[in-house]
């Protein structure tokens, strides 16, 4: 008998105990699918929020160019009527105007041309040489990492006559009891450790040779020296024979800000806003349950 009821004692505890497992597991169960869809509730909230600001940003804007469109057929509308009302008097007047515009030089027509000539010749502009620039001072040329700067001195000049210091953005050089030939700043950072500078000659002017290594490389400056004349950055065409000389991740990075820069000169995406697309692409195809049709892609 004392058998028989430890054994059934025991058949109970283990009854229980397959309970408790199996209510153990139905709960983390509960908890895990109660976790699940509640993030997929706090993104669709999120998606479903932006899509009707959109929506209201939509609206506002064809509102918006409803109205313009109604005042601008108002002004044709008043335009017209003014056009109808004219007389023989306000034809006569307009001939007179007309024969002393002819007979008067007209200094005001004659300025547009110009300044269509400049924008035309800015526009064909070769880039610029080594791409930097030239000051009276000193000639610059520059790559993605690095900035030289070439000064013109007397044929006479000697190293310990020079005085050359850097700063994270300073640099100051000077020929010594002489005024500084540059005495300011660099547009931006450097690396002041490994900034050099030597004496050289070329085509017999003796030269004094500046080295500085960009803090953050990868972009173009448009100036040596803050506060001295600017070039236009996009006129920059980097040769392609260099990219070759590049690791692979910078040699990506060039060709990145390479096409980038050529997809804004087209008003065309940037890589990233390409990518970006193609990420709400692949969220539309992923839920075709939800209705894109009114959905505001920019």
């Amino acid at each position: 008998m004392d058998c028989l009821r430890i054994f059934l004692d025991f058949c109970a505890d283990a009854q229980t105990f397959s309970l408790t497992l199996v209510l153990v597991r139905s709960k983390l169960l509960g908890q895990a699918k109660s976790t699940v869809n509640r993030h997929y509730d706090e993104q669709l909230n999120i998606f479903i929020e932006k899509k009707k600001e959109e929506e209201q940003e939509r609206i506002a804007s064809e509102k918006a160019k409803q109205k313009r469109e109604a005042e601008k057929a108002k002004a044709q509308e008043s335009k017209g009527a003014k056009v109808e009302e004219i007389t023989e008097e306000e034809a006569k007047r307009i001939a007179e105007k007309s024969k002393a515009a002819t007979e008067a030089p007209g200094d005001v027509k004659m300025e547009e041309p110009k300044k269509e000539e400049a924008g035309s010749e800015d526009d064909k502009a070769p880039p610029p040489l080594g791409n930097g620039g030239k000051t009276d001072k000193y000639v610059w040329t520059q790559t993605l990492t690095e900035v030289v700067i070439n000064i013109p001195v007397p044929a006479d000049t000697r190293a310990k006559m020079m005085s050359v210091s850097f700063g994270q953005k300073k640099i100051k050089a000077q020929i010594k009891g002489q005024p500084p030939i540059i005495d300011g700043e660099f547009p931006e950072r450097i690396k002041p450790d490994t900034a050099l500078w030597t004496l050289e000659d070329s085509n017999g002017q003796r030269i004094l040779c500046i080295t500085v290594e960009k803090f953050e490389g990868m972009h173009w400056w448009d100036c040596a020296v803050a506060g001295d004349p600017k070039i236009d950055t996009k006129k920059i065409r980097p040769e392609d024979s260099k990219l070759s000389d590049l690791d692979g991740e910078t040699r990506s990075t060039v060709e990145k800000m390479m096409f980038d820069q050529q997809q804004k000169s087209k008003g065309l995406p940037t890589s990233d806003e390409l990518q970006k697309r193609e990420m709400l692409k692949k969220f539309m195809e992923a839920h075709p349950e939800m209705d894109f049709s009114k959905a505001k892609i920019s």
